[in-house]
């Protein structure tokens, strides 16, 4: 009962604040409500709502007035002026409670749940790690990791020589989890030669799919109030009382990270401070030895330490995982790329040498594979803001406002709901062309549209939005991107790809989107048909 009365609290609060919202956001176009309750949020935030996503941005442009949870409105945001000044003005924009409050509840105080000073202390003391200085030094570790890879699956398809059906997605999470272990915090997760179950990897497998369901959306707008009341022990058991599955299977999931990072982090801190590991590379060693040696005011409490390894563990595997699955998903529809972009790799190995650093980054179609993936599919399509103070929004381009008038900047009331698009942005046909929404590696073989140029999107990668931009964005972007051209590069160099016969592809709009075999499943897997390769 005291749950729901937060909840209550927090929908009388939401609508007191979205009335004046509501009168200043009328002049923008947008589509009809879907129910008073939910507004748009079910078409624009469900599972299959893709065609809802593309059908808005050609309808109604860049900028598009939903109606949103509980009679309150959002805009839906991809102009890219306005995102500059949403990515970078932090005194205005910021993320919202919800979303902070959930994620601190379940993942722990790291940067996707701190804001302000706390957040720029956290940033500046994990930055150092995702230099490119610090990255060449563990491409031999991403090597090793993706050596017992290649084993596993060999042994896996080498009696089948015409090929056989593989769950590409579990390899790939199997694989992200361990490279993220051994490279970010100097544990093994994973042997990857034996099939053993792991409550850790399916537990942050699980946790963008839980946690952004519909009934999570909604209840996760309590998070802020529900965090005020009382000691944790009293929250969590009104939680476990509610009849959520998604509620109860979120708990799992928190207590499963939970665990094994405090686990990870008490053994690794023990060998910080005994001196055992002051050659170690990962990125949780460096992390606390830069820690220790911090001044009182930039040191970062034990519990925020603990938060940045479910923080980067979760980032690190889902998002790249799921990326690298994608690609192979691809390549797979796609025979005259794989068999183009399998020969720039062979060539480049030189008599199978794993490829170093310097030569990952010298191949043009992988990198115009990998970006071309990463602008049309993102993995994280959309991301919230909540606008902290009164302000002006200025726009690229006027937009036309339903009373016929043409608006140049949108006056903002503080607390009005913002949802940039990052998949819309992408995909923006003013920019990219009429092409924009096809899968074109070429595209990035040649100059890019002086459109896209000329736009100047706020995002840290390659005119786009994908990593997001300003303070929030992924601090993890090039770990990524390493990560990905060493799997790759050894995967396609040992492997052919088909569509699997009898086990379709569909992939799910979410926090990170994910490929299930059906609209109904929950299971996020991804099935394609392997053989070994054999050149000539």
């Amino acid at each position: 009962m005291i749950l729901y009365a937060a909840l209550l609290c927090a929908l009388v609060f939401l609508w007191r604040r979205s009335r004046i919202a509501r009168f200043l956001l009328d002049k923008v176009p947008g589509p009809p409500r879907a129910s008073f309750l939910l507004g748009n949020a079910p078409q624009i935030a469900g599972r299959q709502c893709w065609d809802f996503h593309t059908h808005i941005a050609r309808k109604y442009g860049s900028v598009v007035k939903l109606h949103w949870l509980f009679g309150t409105s959002a805009l839906y945001i991809f102009d890219p002026l306005a995102l500059s000044h949403i990515v970078k003005d932090q005194g205005k924009y910021e993320e919202p409670a919800w979303v902070t409050g959930t994620n601190l509840m379940t993942l722990g105080p790291g940067l996707a749940s701190v804001t302000g000073e706390t957040h720029r202390k956290q940033r500046k003391m994990l930055t150092p790690v995702f230099s490119a200085k610090h990255l060449r030094t563990i491409v031999p570790i991403f090597h090793r990791v993706t050596d017992k890879l290649i084993q596993a699956i060999s042994s896996r398809v080498q009696t089948h020589p015409k090929g056989t059906d593989i769950d590409i997605l579990s390899w790939m999470s199997r694989a992200a989890l361990e490279l993220i272990g051994q490279a970010g915090i100097g544990y093994s997760f994973d042997p990857l030669t034996e099939d053993v179950p792991d409550a850790y990897a399916e537990a942050i497998k699980d946790f963008a799919p839980v946690i952004t369901s519909p009934g999570m959306l909604l209840m996760r707008q309590a998070g802020p109030y529900v965090g005020h009341l009382g000691p944790a022990w009293l929250r969590r058991w009104i939680i476990e009382k509610l009849p959520l599955r998604d509620m109860r299977r979120l708990i799992q999931v928190t207590d499963a990270l939970h665990e094994r990072s405090l686990d990870i982090f008490q053994a690794k801190r023990a060998a910080v401070e005994a001196g055992d590991d002051t050659n170690a590379k990962d990125i949780m060693s460096i992390l606390l030895r830069e820690n220790m040696k911090a001044s009182g005011e930039d040191r970062l409490p034990e519990d925020q330490l603990i938060g940045q390894m479910s923080i980067i563990i979760f980032a690190a595997m889902d998002t790249t995982s799921n990326t690298m699955a994608r690609i192979l998903q691809l390549l797979a529809t796609h025979p005259d790329v794989q068999t183009k972009l399998r020969r720039e790799i062979i060539d480049a190995k030189a008599g199978g040498r794993p490829l170093d650093y310097d030569q990952l980054h010298n191949l043009p179609y992988l990198d115009a594979v990998c970006r071309e993936t990463l602008r049309l599919h993102p993995s994280a399509p959309m991301f919230a803001r909540e606008v902290l103070v009164d302000t002006i929004l200025p726009l690229s381009h006027p937009i036309r406002a339903t009373d016929g008038t043409l608006l140049h900047e949108l006056s903002l009331p503080r607390g009005a709901n913002l949802l940039v698009s990052i998949l819309a942005c992408n995909r923006n046909e003013a920019l990219w062309g009429a092409d924009a929404h096809e899968w074109k590696p070429e595209r990035w073989l040649a100059p890019l549209p002086a459109a896209v140029e000329n736009a100047a999107i706020p995002g840290v990668y390659s005119n786009l939005m994908t990593f997001m931009g300003g303070a929030r964005s992924c601090i993890g972007f090039t770990f990524s991107q390493l990560e990905m051209k060493v799997v790759l590069s050894e995967i396609i160099a040992n492997f052919t790809f088909s569509p699997s016969t009898d086990k379709p592809v569909i992939w799910n709009f979410a926090g990170v989107t994910y490929p299930t075999v059906s609209t109904e499943s929950m299971k996020s897997e991804l099935w394609l048909k392997m053989k070994a390769y054999r050149e000539g």
